[in-house]
């Protein structure tokens, strides 16, 4: 299996570095010059890594492509380029579906959807799929957790969760901020709020079946803190303001 990157940012980065953790059977991997910074360092850490300086030369020796670019630079490049009828092409552009991309790159009869995240580094996180494909799942499941659909609106709205990522971490930061200033370290309260969010994301899983609103209230003590924090931030209609934020992510995406 040869396996070609167009684009070799961040997230190209975290899916090469999660199938060497994995210890995934891939013959070589192609990605572009066009990072410099990730492709050397790609190139030093992995001997199956080969950088290309020409997308072109990607596609000819790659049995299975990323695409792992902005769906602004898609739009200028892919439609120049000659893809392979054989190969298999995972589009991890946000806003362009894979009908859109089947008009720009012609003879391709796979195109998979796929949302991977920068946990995939590590071989955690969910991975959306669309449509659901044996073998993308196969693939993906050795990365993270899979959630495919044969319904794309369905895989258009979890793609919209996946931009909660920058705002969970702006609320870690500030939670941390108001830490430092109180006189706590900042790698103190890192360390504590990384395992508080840690051992809340546990709970949510060991609780599944539990009513989300009774699961709320189970964590507020009549009077106490808790109770005080989200009647605050209910007053400034913060979840109100989230909810309508996410919509207009879905309108984005969902065109």
């Amino acid at each position: 299996m040869k396996i070609g990157f167009i684009g070799t940012g961040r997230i190209a980065t975290a899916i090469i570095r999660g199938m060497h953790l994995k210890k995934m059977q891939v013959k070589k991997i192609f990605i572009s010059a066009r990072n410099k910074k990730n492709s050397s360092f790609l190139k030093k850490k992995y001997k199956k890594v080969s950088v290309l300086n020409n997308n072109q030369h990607i596609l000819h020796h790659s049995d299975i492509i990323f695409l792992t670019i902005t769906p602004k630079v898609g739009k200028h490049i892919l439609s120049k380029l000659q893809f392979k009828k054989n190969q298999t092409v995972f589009n991890l552009m946000s806003t362009i579906h894979n009908s859109e991309l089947k008009k720009m790159i012609g003879k391709v009869k796979k195109i998979i959807k796929v949302a991977p995240l920068p946990m995939i580094e590590h071989g955690i996180g969910p991975i959306i799929i669309y449509p659901k494909d044996t073998f993308a799942e196969n693939f993906f499941s050795k990365l993270g957790e899979v959630f495919s659909s044969t319904n794309e609106e369905f895989n258009k709205k979890l793609w919209v969760m996946t931009s909660f990522m920058a705002t969970f971490l702006e609320i870690y930061k500030t939670n941390v901020d108001w830490l430092r200033k109180k006189g706590i370290s900042e790698e103190t309260g890192r360390k504590y709020l990384s395992r508080l969010f840690e051992s809340l994301s546990k709970e949510t899983l060991n609780n599944r079946s539990v009513n989300l609103a009774k699961f709320v209230k189970s964590f507020q003590t009549k009077g106490g803190i808790n109770e005080q924090l989200l009647t605050k931030l209910r007053g400034f209609k913060f979840f109100n303001k989230l909810q309508n934020s996410l919509n207009t992510v879905y309108s984005r995406i969902k065109k």
